[in-house]
């Protein structure tokens, strides 16, 4: 389990602060539209690199954990450039690419986060290229399903669903999807492509955020 966080605030903490409003519609979106379910799953995903998906998932398990009360657990998929450890304060290692090769357990890969008792995360562990497929095996299915149930909440953090085709796999194992666009930077037609992919698929795409995260870059509705 990390440990506390002391001095300044935590990158999640000050990434919470300059998204704060536009985090709580869409974790109250999750909530309120799935409230007959024991149970949400939701994959955030984007059309492209630097999107902030992994903030944004990270923001929205953290309202969920803190002001739900209930168990939150983020896991981040992005094998290839994990960032969740960042800002939630756990260890690096181990994680799911490590889980997936056999190295770990998930006993031992999903870390109670520093200062909220309800939120989980699951990191992507060792740094490393998906194997084309991996997530569509037997031994990923089966992981992916225990994953799913780890929970009141459980968020997937997803890489930009246009670049990373197995994301495709990750979909049957969730209610919604998320779709996150970098203001300024995202092309129409990225975005375009991405949303008809999730529309393809039969999940509902329950929100699409426009996301002007910077230091110096106000937040907006969309």
């Amino acid at each position: 389990m990390a440990s506390n966080f002391s001095g300044a605030a935590s990158p999640l903490q000050q990434a919470i602060d300059a998204i704060q409003p536009l985090s709580e519609d869409v974790w109250t979106q999750i909530s309120s539209a799935h409230s007959g379910r024991k149970l949400t799953r939701t994959l955030f995903t984007s059309p492209a690199r630097g999107s902030g998906t992994t903030v944004m998932a990270a923001a929205c398990g953290m309202g969920l954990g803190r002001n739900l009360r209930q168990e939150t657990t983020v896991v981040e998929t992005n094998l290839l450039r994990p960032a969740l450890s960042t800002y939630l304060g756990l260890p690096t290692t181990p994680g799911l690419s490590d889980v997936l090769v056999g190295r770990a357990q998930m006993s031992e890969s999903r870390f109670q986060v520093p200062g909220c008792p309800s939120l989980f995360g699951v990191p992507a562990g060792s740094a490393r290229p998906a194997v084309p497929g991996e997530f569509a095996d037997e031994r990923a299915q089966e992981l992916l399903q225990e994953l799913s149930h780890m929970g009141r909440h459980v968020i997937f953090d997803a890489p930009p669903i246009t670049e990373h085709s197995e994301v495709l796999s990750l979909l049957p194992y969730v209610d919604a999807v998320v779709l996150v666009v970098r203001a300024r930077s995202t092309r129409k037609v990225a975005a375009q492509k991405a949303i008809k992919i999730i529309r393809d698929s039969g999940v509902p795409l329950i929100g699409t955020i426009l996301n002007r995260y910077k230091s110096d870059d106000p937040i907006h509705r969309h």
